[in-house]
Formats: structure tokens, C-alpha cells, sequence
């Protein structure tokens, strides 16, 4: 094979794992939005449980750890936009009371696609992807905790969703797909966990700052609530995105998200 022939057939394979990796982020939008109808448990509002939490927050930590921070935040947005679409007729979701919400799987789509790799390149430019997810974290800690203090242990899922994430500087977690059993699941579960953590981060806020909700619904009827939900996201979450990264092992694009410690997007 000549060098033309070998530079056509990589131009093949990377337009093949690019349709592939759009395929899949129209597949993990359009679940999302389907599952935004499904619910899983009420909000919380200032008079009582006012709206509908779905099975959704499964799939927000998918996009990053599956499509990297450009894609993953691209396609987070427009299932945060068909999720509001399709739950408008209900009329008691969470993204109607809260429009911040929407923005929650575009925010997890970028920063779990950047804890992904400890260097990332944007354009030529070299990002230390963990620690711009950590700064992020910390920023949330902080804005939720100067009207909260009093009820400060809503923040430590956060909390340790920064630690992963500085640890995850110093050492990425390579997906092995032939493991077998919980340690097959597990390998991923720090990416679930961080990414649901950061798609709860904008309904936290909005709940800070838009709804302005007292600090003891926060410590004692949210917390529990949160802690259910978002371990069942980063559990499921991490089951389904190891099927998915084992059914597409060969493809460049998984190999680059999954194996290697530097990528660009």
C-alpha cells in the first residue's frame, strides 16, 4: 500500500468514527429528552414538591465521558432544549420551574469530557482539563455556601467530586473493556459520579439564587433526595457507558476518549 492509499484509508476511518460519534450523540440526546418524561422522584420548590425529577440525569454524565467536551457539550445542550420541549405540555418539570436546568448536560458534557484527559487540546491550545472541572466545582461550592453556610453538608457530594477530579490530574483512569464483572463498571464511575454532580450544579444554583430556597430544605429534604438520585445516575450511568464503550472498542474516537491521557478535540 502506498502513502495516498494509506492517507485515504485513514481519511475513511476518521470520517467513519466521526458519523459514529454523531450518531451516538443524536442517540444520547433524544433518550435524554424521552426520559425527561419518565419520573423518578419531586422537586423541592418554596411550596413543597412543585415539579417532576426524571430518569434523564442518567444519561447528562454520558456526554462527556462519551463524546469528549466540545461534542459532549454540544449535544448536552440540545437534549437540555428537546427535554424542555417535550416536558412543556406536562407542565410540572423541573425544567420549566428551573430553566436553568437545561443547561445542566451541556455543563456535564464539558467538564466530564475535560476530567477526562489531564491535558486537552481546543484548538491548538493545551488545557489542563481536570483542574479547569475543579475550579468549576469549587466556584459552585463557594456561591452555594455564602448564603448556606448553615447548611453546608449539601455540598460535600461536590466536595468529593473535586477530589476525584484533582486526583484524576495527577492520574487518569484507563477503560479496560475486557474486565469483567463490578471492576468493568467501576473503572468508569468516577466520570459518572463527577458528571452528575455537575449537571445537578445548575439546578442547585437556580434553587440558591432563582427560587432563593431555605438553607434547612437544602440540609434536610434535598440532600437525601440528591444523594439517592445521583448515585443511581452515576451507577446506571456507568453500566450503560461501559456496554457502549465495549460494543465500539475498535472505533479511533473511543480509543482516543478512553486510552490515552492527552486528546484534542
Amino acid at each position: 500500500m502506498d502513502e495516498s492509499d494509506a492517507e485515504q484509508d485513514m481519511v475513511l476511518i476518521e470520517g467513519r468514527s466521526e458519523t459514529i460519534r454523531i450518531v451516538v450523540g443524536v442517540v444520547l440526546a433524544a433518550l435524554y429528552a424521552v426520559l425527561a418524561l419518565l419520573p423518578m422522584s419531586g422537586f423541592v420548590g418554596a411550596g413543597g414538591i412543585t415539579s417532576i425529577l426524571s430518569f434523564a440525569v442518567i444519561i447528562a454524565p454520558l456526554f462527556g465521558l462519551l463524546l469528549g467536551p466540545t461534542r459532549g457539550f454540544v449535544f448536552g445542550l440540545i437534549a437540555g432544549i428537546l427535554a424542555y420541549v417535550v416536558t412543556l405540555p406536562v407542565g410540572t418539570s423541573v425544567y420549566i420551574l428551573l430553566p436553568l436546568t437545561i443547561l445542566g448536560p451541556a455543563v456535564a458534557g464539558l467538564f466530564t469530557g475535560l476530567a477526562m484527559r489531564r491535558i486537552t487540546k481546543i484548538r491548538g491550545v493545551r488545557l489542563p482539563g481536570p483542574i479547569l472541572t475543579a475550579l468549576f466545582l469549587a466556584a459552585i461550592i463557594v456561591l452555594y455556601e455564602i448564603p448556606n453556610h448553615s447548611a453546608w453538608w449539601f455540598m460535600t457530594p461536590y466536595m468529593l467530586a473535586l477530589i476525584i477530579v484533582l486526583l484524576l490530574q495527577v492520574r487518569s483512569i484507563e477503560f479496560n473493556p475486557d474486565r469483567q464483572g463490578p471492576l468493568r463498571y467501576l473503572q468508569l464511575l468516577p466520570y459518572t459520579f463527577i458528571g452528575a454532580m455537575l449537571d445537578h450544579s445548575m439546578m442547585a444554583m437556580g434553587s440558591v439564587y432563582l427560587l432563593t430556597l431555605e438553607p434547612a430544605v437544602f440540609g434536610f429534604v434535598i440532600f437525601p433526595l440528591m444523594l439517592l438520585e445521583r448515585g443511581l445516575a452515576a451507577i446506571v450511568g456507568a453500566m450503560v457507558a461501559s456496554v457502549v464503550l465495549g460494543a465500539f472498542r475498535n472505533e479511533v474516537w473511543i480509543k482516543i476518549q478512553v486510552s490515552s491521557a492527552e486528546s484534542s478535540v
